[in-house]
């Protein structure tokens, strides 16, 4: 078997006897969801879209904000085999380099593609979530916005050097971006102080791109831009992991 596949094969074991991952993602959004879709309804009509469901705002918005905790659940990852005591026995069986990389992304990036197919389809079945565009235009949104996140987490690696502050840094990082970006409220709802800040959350540029989507019909071109703009973020966070990861680093965990 290869080192990545075993690697993979490890981390689908350790979700299935500890499913708190999937409850962050998925669980924890479907009851915001519920709680939330009919007031934001009457956010949406005041913002110049009367008669889309709040379902409309709160289903990619809560996408985006829990997805964001990917940065954590792939920090973890890495931090849990310094914690064991495993990371060297990894890279003397020869799951170094990409091949450990790819072992311990796949199983988050599997999770965040559930996550979005759930949420959507919760969405569109019990919260009249009705997306007037192209849904090939969702799928390459939430594909870079996902990919964007699992760098980030890579990055997170590489920069941090303890368990607790990846915690941290995820936690206040989902809570700042999805505030900032528009994934609790339209962005046009915030403060007038923080409107113009807004951009600088990769929040920001996904919500654009679902409204663009769900809001007012668009396709896979009208999304481009917003979409180009993560792949920028994706880029910067990739930079960051190639130029810090090193195997041989140092990690603290929780002991």
């Amino acid at each position: 078997m290869s080192p990545w596949l075993a690697v993979l094969r490890t981390e689908g074991r350790l979700l299935r006897g500890d499913p708190v991952p999937a409850v962050v993602l998925i669980a924890m959004p479907v009851v915001l969801m519920a709680l939330l879709s009919t007031a934001l309804g009457a956010t949406l009509a005041a913002e110049g879209h009367p008669g889309a469901p709040g379902s409309a705002q709160t289903v990619p918005g809560m996408a985006c904000v829990f997805a964001f905790f990917g940065v954590g659940i792939v920090g973890f990852a890495v931090f849990r085999e310094h914690g064991w005591r495993t990371w060297p026995r990894l890279r003397a069986a020869g799951a170094e380099g990409g091949g450990l990389v790819a072992g311990k992304l796949a199983v988050p990036a599997l999770l965040l593609v559930g996550q979005h197919v759930v949420l959507f389809g919760i969405g569109v079945l019990f919260l009249d979530l009705v997306v007037e565009g192209s849904w090939a235009a969702i799928a390459l949104t939430a594909a870079v916005y996902g990919a964007m996140v699992l760098l980030a987490g890579l990055a997170a690696v590489a920069v941090l050097s303890t368990v607790q502050q990846v915690n941290a840094v995820t936690n206040l990082g989902a809570m700042v971006a999805g505030g900032l970006g528009g994934g609790f409220v339209p962005v046009d709802a915030l403060p007038e102080w923080v409107q113009p800040i807004a951009p600088i959350s990769p929040v920001y540029w996904a919500m654009e791109a679902y409204n663009d989507v769900v809001l007012d019909g668009g396709g896979v071109g009208d999304v481009l831009g917003p979409v180009g703009v993560l792949v920028g973020f994706a880029l910067v966070f990739g930079v960051v992991a190639l130029r810090g990861l090193r195997g041989d680093a140092p990690k603290r965990t929780w002991g």
